[in-house]
């Protein structure tokens, strides 16, 4: 399997929906609006860059280009002491001003992963990329962080006393949704222990809180350049979309037999069996007529003795023929060999070498084909090799979202199966469910999240 390769096309995609929050990171970060529109294309370019010659290395689109603004921009910054982040540009009125003042007193790795999660809706694993480390330990500072900001705006924080608290389980209970099986126990613990609940609430409230913060967009004529900018470098840069995808259909083509030579296979095994068949009668007609010969008369073994035949039919009775008095030899036995020209084999002999072929046009459908993100969508197959096992994955425009399910083919070339609409990066528009067994061309279906 050759490396993994990012398309083009969605990297464009990723740098136009993030380039706002890329710009707004920055401003918070301390960059005056200059340096901050210069760090954004910047990082940008970088990005399309590494993607194109070590496209390893961009484990995660979105987290990748933040931490690389991130160190960018450090470099250009002029101080939260020096940049009126609280005031001004970064606030439209008196909650907003709060707030931003409230996160620049933060320790800057508290503040930047507050602002991605929280600010930004960035997943857990983006967050770890962007501060360089996994999604769990990405989770706890998260956790440190709101605390720390709902500290400094004023809230009263109840004390542990001691009490051990799983603040990363808890920070990740505090965005709410649907719980994770590895965050039930924590959970469970937390409704009946009045220490771990009011650290629980406190995150619920630190994260609504910044959840509503104000981005700071870029320029129209400043963002309209840069974009236009990066996708001219990523097209010159990065492999089409289209390409990609046929290159991954060629390599699941170099990796399993074409379904073309299932046929052959077939007839050849009936050749074989009936040319297996020939020997075998060869060889049991010999020792047949060999037994026969050693019981006839010893003086010229290798002459067969005459059978008389019968006389013709007469309507008057006639005498039973007269046999010679030399013992007759036994029958010979023949098995006669298949028509050269090649026959299809029976039903009976296809079904226990392969499976039957669907006759049915191959298909794949969705229901429902657009919704939130996290619907359940129900996946229809129909044309597919019956006996196969069918692999479903969710993708959004950078890549695989990690939603994956599993579906057999029943004899009638149908499946019919269940997966999740779950993008953790949430991205909206348009998604796919993309189907392939390793025997059929691989199939797409579209699914398009709203809201």
């Amino acid at each position: 399997m050759s490396e993994q390769r990012i398309a083009a096309e969605d990297l464009t995609a990723a740098v136009r929906i993030h380039a706002d929050r890329v710009h707004d990171f920055l401003r918070r970060l301390g960059c005056e609006p200059r340096a901050a529109v210069d760090v954004v294309e910047a990082s940008a370019l970088d990005l399309v860059e590494t993607a194109g010659s070590t496209p390893k290395q961009v484990t995660d689109v979105v987290g990748w280009w933040f931490g690389r603004a991130r160190a960018i921009g450090a470099t250009v910054a002029g101080g939260s002491s020096g940049v009126p982040l609280g005031g001004g540009l970064l606030s439209v009125d008196v909650d907003q001003q709060r707030i931003a003042e409230a996160l620049e007193q933060l320790p800057e790795r508290e503040r930047v992963a507050v602002l991605l999660r929280d600010a930004y809706a960035l997943p857990a694993a983006s967050v770890g990329v962007a501060l360089g480390t996994d999604a769990d330990a990405a989770m706890e500072t998260v956790g440190r962080g709101r605390l720390r900001f709902l500290q400094t705006v004023g809230d009263d924080l109840p004390s542990t006393g001691g009490h051990p608290v799983e603040l990363g389980a808890l920070a990740r209970l505090g965005m709410g949704g649907p719980v994770a099986a590895r965050d039930a126990t924590p959970r469970r613990h937390a409704q009946s222990c009045a220490t771990c609940r009011s650290i629980w609430d406190a995150q619920e409230r630190a994260h609504r809180l910044l959840a509503g913060l104000t981005v700071v967009a870029l320029p129209d004529v400043e963002r309209d350049g840069l974009l236009g900018r990066v996708e001219q470098h990523a097209q010159a840069a990065l492999p089409a979309g289209a390409l990609l995808l046929l290159e991954e259909e060629d390599e699941l083509e170099d990796e399993r037999p074409s379904r073309l030579l299932i046929p052959l296979y077939v007839l050849a095994g009936v050749f074989l069996a009936a040319v297996l068949g020939v020997v075998i009668g060869v060889l049991a007609s010999r020792d047949g007529e060999s037994r026969a010969t050693g019981a006839s008369d010893s003086s010229d073994p290798g002459i067969l003795p005459p059978v008389v035949a019968p006389p013709a039919p007469s309507r008057s009775p006639v005498p039973s023929p007269v046999l010679s008095s030399a013992p007759l030899p036994s029958p010979r036995v023949f098995t006669l060999p298949p028509s050269p020209s090649p026959v299809p084999a029976s039903p009976s002999a296809a079904v226990s070498t392969a499976p039957e072929p669907a006759v049915e046009p191959q298909s794949l459908t969705s229901d429902p084909t657009s919704g939130p993100n996290g619907q359940t969508v129900t996946v229809q197959g129909a044309g597919w090799m019956p006996g196969s096992t069918v692999q479903l994955d969710y993708r959004n425009s950078v890549g695989s979202t990690g939603s994956r399910a599993q579906a057999v083919v029943d004899s009638r070339g149908r499946f019919t199966t269940t997966i999740a609409a779950q993008d953790p990066a949430n991205f909206p528009g348009r998604h796919v469910i993309r189907a392939s067994n390793g025997i059929d061309p691989t199939m797409e279906t579209p699914y398009d999240v709203s809201g």
